[in-house]
């Protein structure tokens, strides 16, 4: 079969969980990738038709649905009986929701594709294909839904297709390369997407690739591509700190090149500090969020404290590690402007050397949204399309938000 599997990238995003799926499609059929970072969706059409596949697979997010959708009903439009399967944090999410209102969708996978896509396809053309778990599908004018099976064994998993990507990404004046060692997060965020797969797969998501393949994959990034640092770009890497230390270590011994990491205040201690440090890591980005410590732990369920806060900050300061603090703003509450002073003066007093800031979006599956929904905060377009520019109510009349970044320049 010929297969054009379209990544819907709307930044210079490595797309680790589509480009496994990709790499673990079959040998004997013919894959063209298309990162939509690279090539734009308007043109998207014309590439699929230039290939002639015999199916379109699509991975996408909440926030590229949208545009997801015109592609694909593009695409259906020019070829009504090409199969099309979508998969990604958006239709795990919406499930059966996504054929009871797209036809242009023909199949969903549901959590993580690798194993599914090779036994889908492997039975693709027989009885069998509808037997595969994670699939949802329509038949006989009603939609149905198999079991999921359990996570990925990361030891199992393929060779990366780096060079179906947009590799180099730029932090400030840094240019990083985003690797991987792990999956999944123990946390619950009210605002994080994370909770879908906790739900899904229980304790079981929390997972870590082998030290060994780990560094195999730097060693050739090291010997193939132009860039400053590797930035670990895990929900959370933190979570197995003695599997960060070998890792860590082996990256020293091995690679020799600079790293940074992504982690949670709360697993930021003088020990893991130092050992980072005489290791080579340069780069710590840490999740702040509000300011507001009871806010922050009532309404995010993030249970950090400010002096956790601060002193992880200090710890990593202290050894001339580069830090970053994420920030949100935009909470759908009446009191954000104060949410988002208390913001502004943590991030003044522990002083990052980067700041993040993104705009609060209410992503299906998490608290909360359902949160927005219970107070009748959302647009329809919220609640319809899940676009990137609906507008949400309890923003209106509050000015834009380039006011309350402001606050942190």
């Amino acid at each position: 079969m010929k297969i054009c599997f379209v990544y819907m990238n709307t930044e210079r995003n490595i797309g680790r969980g589509a480009g496994y799926v990709a790499a673990s499609i079959p040998k004997e059929h013919s894959v063209v990738f298309i990162d939509t970072f690279k090539t734009a969706p308007v043109t998207v059409l014309k590439k699929v038709l230039q290939h002639e596949p015999d199916m379109l697979m699509v991975s996408s997010m909440t926030l590229t649905w949208n545009i997801a959708v015109r592609v694909m009903q593009s695409v259906k439009r020019h070829s009504p009986k090409l199969p099309v399967l979508v998969g990604g944090i958006h239709p795990t999410i919406m499930k059966e929701k996504i054929l009871e209102e797209y036809r242009c969708v023909d199949y969903v996978c549901v959590g993580e594709g690798e194993s599914f896509v090779r036994e889908f396809l492997t039975n693709y053309g027989t009885s069998k294909k509808l037997e595969v778990d994670n699939l949802i599908y329509r038949k006989g004018g009603k939609i149905h839904s198999n079991p999921v099976r359990p996570p990925e064994d990361l030891a199992t998993l393929p060779k990366f297709p780096w060079s179906s990507f947009s590799t180099v990404v730029s932090a400030g004046m840094y240019r990083l390369l985003y690797v991987t060692a792990s999956r999944g997060c123990p946390f619950n965020c009210t605002f994080c997407c994370n909770g879908v797969y906790l739900d899904l797969y229980k304790s079981g998501y929390i997972r870590q690739r082998p030290v060994e393949h780990v560094l195999d994959e730097l060693a050739e990034l090291k010997d193939n591509y132009e860039f400053g640092e590797f930035y670990f770009g895990d929900d959370m890497m933190f979570t197995d700190v003695d599997y960060v230390k070998e890792l860590a270590t082996g990256i020293k011994e091995k690679i020799d090149r600079p790293y940074g990491c992504m982690g949670r205040c709360e697993y930021i201690n003088e020990d893991l500090a130092d050992h980072l440090k005489s290791t080579g890591c340069v780069y710590v980005s840490l999740g702040i969020e509000c300011g507001d410590e009871g806010f922050r732990r009532e309404y995010l369920n993030r249970h950090m404290t400010n002096d956790q806060i601060f002193n992880s900050f200090k710890l990593l300061k202290d050894r001339g590690i580069r830090t970053a603090a994420f920030n949100m703003i935009g909470y759908p509450v009446d009191y954000d402007d104060d949410l988002c002073q208390a913001t502004a003066k943590i991030n003044k007093e522990i002083n990052p050397d980067l700041r993040q800031v993104t705009w609060f979006y209410p992503f299906p599956g998490t608290k909360l949204y359902d949160y927005c929904v219970d107070k009748n905060l959302l647009t329809e377009d919220v609640v319809r399309t899940f676009h990137a520019a609906s507008i949400i109510k309890m923003h209106q009349g509050k000015g834009s938000p380039v006011r309350y970044l402001e606050k942190f320049l």
